[in-house]
């Protein structure tokens, strides 16, 4: 079984290269160890043979949704039935043939999916059930795929039916989902995770009327077709299910319970496992927001706890890798392994801040997983460490630095071939699921070329692993371009094969079809409002300067991948680059009063970084006779004056002068750029007379009609408004008053407790 934490997707905008490699092999032959295999996808899981991998493929053809796919070493990649999917953490059987997700409930579990709740407080009745939201955003639910099923909706926890009102609580959603699994058992029949319960009674006692509430873990289990929460200790109402063992006997997780501390106990988070259905706490000092992954076989138990842990256990006052050993009657023994030593970043020491493990091998003699060197949140390095009971004296080691000290002159060791993250592991420990940053440098310095991210699994022990020839899963697609960023418009290919691997990107020679050239590396170091041809034309990843509307390098691309085994040509993805200006938003109407700020917006895009915006306004003598708007003042043919701010932005501000009567005008906003014009609609600025100006004032109260006598007490409406006291708001319907209606005009001024309003 794998486990995965984090991802890295192809196309980070940072820069890099692919380096000249020789290659190591030769067609059928069997490649040095250690030996990676590249996967073109986001990587998920990986099987207990390490011979499969399962992901995501990022598919601009299915609308940028994530498409899974299943890699098998040898014969490449094949998307799983069932389309696209959220995306959400992806877990497959040993053998990958059986995978648990995150989908949306369009089956409407539970009649959840618009559920918004029910009334606490504020203008409702308490306990009463909330509308709807409109739209209605459908949580996702835990799913479970076979190939003879498809897809299915496993449901959540319970509701729970109030005996006195006769409505549901529980199985509510939070965090946009119901319920998630984290881990799938290695037969593929039991799926664990983490369910929204809404306890029955709040804190006084009566029905609780949140849509949160207690997170619970759950155990999905496809012999009965049940979904059932775990128990925990008396008092603990949250806990999360994280990780299963191949049969689904043994999982770990957390619950939240009472932790000792020397300054008084607190509440937080206690790694626990169930064997069999019964809890027991492992490490309830540390609250750590760790995973604690369990092998295959259910043996042992790998994680970091803290100091408070470590301390009063092993006599450590640090934190470290921890392994927890499964004894003959279901208790855990645990044994202190160390931890990496301080990263040196240049000159400067990181001190270790974090451990994360990934994945323990079946026989506990390996553990992978990440480590975090710094604390500060702009200088933190995250890399993967490796622990193996025979490597370094027994301690976690950096794995950057165990492959430089088993293989020197390996590929995988040269600079700027980064590894990220191992993400999984196959169950004898030879086969890790590794995250990889491409950011090898062809560009003089101190440019750096284009940095692309992939995923891959790495055999520590090559020997006999067949060179796998390039696969090509999904091609780079046709693409429109819109909108101008200073990194360009983008094309992907995934491709599994062995490493190293080298890309060859092409374009067809305008008009001359069928003829193929080589792209030459900008190494621009993505200027803003630059204007550069090509970053990454030796990567996964081709990025194609806009600036200038892409300057006719719009057209056909390919590449070609090739490897020691063999070589592969895309098939031709279209790019072209929209001319003109699309307008994104379009200014609205807007009523303003006289010396009162009106705001407009306009938002176009083009592929080039400057549009000129222009603002533009008619009156209503002339609507179609439109005048440009200066910045300051602006006289206008009707007498009033227009205080303008933002004339050539987005944003513009309108500032009326105050005068009698009503005003109208069309404001609108013609955008400029190098790509062609474009012109938005005309909005509608209203220019009313209401002199919101209000000052205490001594004397009787003032009115053109009769004086009102008011008092505090009363509450009257001038002009959809009302005044109680020295409370306003907007109402509708008649005039209010304990005393009789007072019918009042925009021209009347009133006093009303030592204020005056005129036409508010």
């Amino acid at each position: 079984m794998a486990h995965r934490l984090g991802r890295l997707a192809s196309g980070v905008s940072a820069r890099a290269v692919v380096g000249g490699l020789a290659l190591a092999a030769l067609s059928g032959t069997v490649l040095a160890q250690p030996t990676l295999v590249r996967l073109g996808m986001i990587a998920e899981d990986i099987s207990a043979d390490g011979t499969k991998a399962l992901g995501y493929v990022v598919d601009t053809a299915a609308g940028d949704g994530y498409v899974p796919y299943v890699f098998t070493r040898g014969s490449g990649s094949v998307a799983v039935p069932g389309g696209v999917v959220p995306g959400n953490l992806l877990r497959g059987s040993s053998d990958l043939t059986v995978f648990a997700t995150g989908l949306k409930n369009t089956s409407n579990w539970g009649n959840l999916n618009c559920f918004a709740g029910y009334c606490a407080f504020g203008d409702c009745v308490p306990g009463t059930p909330l509308a709807p939201p409109t739209p209605c955003q459908i949580p996702d639910i835990a799913h479970r795929w076979t190939s003879a099923s498809g897809w299915v909706n496993l449901g959540s926890v319970p509701r729970i039916a109030d005996p006195v009102t006769g409505r549901f609580f529980g199985g509510t959603r939070c965090d946009n989902s119901t319920s998630s699994p984290n881990d799938i058992s290695g037969n593929g029949q039991v799926v664990v995770g983490g369910a929204w319960s809404t306890g029955l009674l709040n804190s006084s006692g009566g029905p609780s009327f949140g849509l949160c509430g207690d997170l619970v873990a759950f155990k999905f289990d496809a012999a009965t077709g049940a979904l059932t929460t775990l128990p925990v200790q008396p008092g603990t109402t949250t806990s999360r299910a994280d990780s299963v063992n191949g049969d689904g006997t043994v999982i770990t997780g957390y619950d939240f319970g009472q932790i000792p501390d020397e300054f008084g106990p607190f509440d937080g988070r206690r790694i626990c496992v169930w064997v069999n259905g019964t809890q027991t706490i492992i490490d309830g000092l540390s609250n750590s927001f760790a995973t604690y992954p369990v092998n295959a076989a259910g043996t042992v138990i790998a994680g970091t706890p803290s100091a408070a842990f470590n301390n009063p256990t092993f006599a450590v006052n640090d934190t470290g890798l921890v392994k927890w050993t499964r004894q003959p009657n279901n208790t855990w023994t645990p044994t202190y392994l160390g931890r990496p030593v301080d990263l040196l970043v240049g000159e400067e020491v990181r001190p270790l801040s974090q451990l994360l493990v990934t994945a323990v091998s079946d026989d506990g003699n390996t553990i992978v997983g990440r480590a975090q060197y710094g604390f500060d949140f702009f200088d933190r390095v995250t890399r993967p460490f490796i622990w193996k009971a025979t490597v370094n004296g027994g301690v976690p080691l950096d794995f950057a630095t165990y492959l430089s000290q088993i293989a020197p002159g390996s590929p995988l060791v040269q600079p700027g071939l980064n590894f990220i993250s191992i993400n999984g592991m196959s169950t004898d420990g030879n086969a890790l699921l590794v995250a990889i940053e491409d950011a090898r440098n062809t560009c003089p310095g101190p440019t750096q070329s284009l940095a692309t991210g992939d995923h891959g699994i790495v055999y520590l022990n090559g020997a006999g692993i067949a060179c796998g020839a390039p696969v090509i899963a999904v091609p780079p697609r046709d693409s429109v371009s819109e909108q101008y960023t200073p990194f360009g418009a983008v094309l992907n290919v995934s491709v599994s094969g062995s490493f190293p691997m080298t890309y060859t990107w092409q374009r067809e020679v305008p008009g001359s079809p069928n003829t193929w050239v080589n792209l030459t590396e900008a190494c621009s170091g993505f200027p803003f409002g630059g204007d550069w041809d090509y970053e990454g034309v030796d990567k996964n990843q081709l990025r194609i300067g806009q600036q200038s509307c892409g300057a006719n390098r719009g057209g056909r691309y390919r590449v070609i991948v090739s490897n020691a085994c063999g070589s592969v040509t895309s098939a031709p993805a279209t790019v072209s680059f929209q001319q003109g200006i699309t307008i994104n938003q379009q200014p609205e109407n807007v009523t303003a009063c006289g010396e009162s700020s009106a705001f407009m917006f306009a938002v176009g895009v083009a592929n080039t970084s400057e549009i000129l915006y222009t603002w533009e306004v008619a009156t209503s003598a002339a609507p179609s006779l439109f005048t440009v708007l200066q910045p300051g003042e602006n006289v206008l043919s009707d007498g009033r004056t227009l205080t303008v701010s933002g004339a050539t932005d987005q944003f513009v501000s309108i500032t009326p002068s105050d005068q009698a009567g009503t005003s109208t005008y069309q404001i609108r906003c013609v955008m400029l750029s190098a790509c062609g014009n474009a012109t938005t609609n005309a909005a509608t600025l209203t220019v009313n007379r209401c002199r919101c100006t209000r000052s205490d004032v001594a004397g009787p109260n003032q009115s053109e009609g009769p004086d009102l006598e008011l008092t505090a007490d009363d509450i009257i409406v001038f002009l959809g408004w009302y005044f109680a006291g020295d409370f306003r708001a907007d109402v509708a319907g008649a005039n209010q008053s304990t005393q009789p209606d007072f019918e009042l005009t925009a021209d009347d001024i009133i006093v009303f407790l030592g204020r005056y309003f005129q036409g508010c």
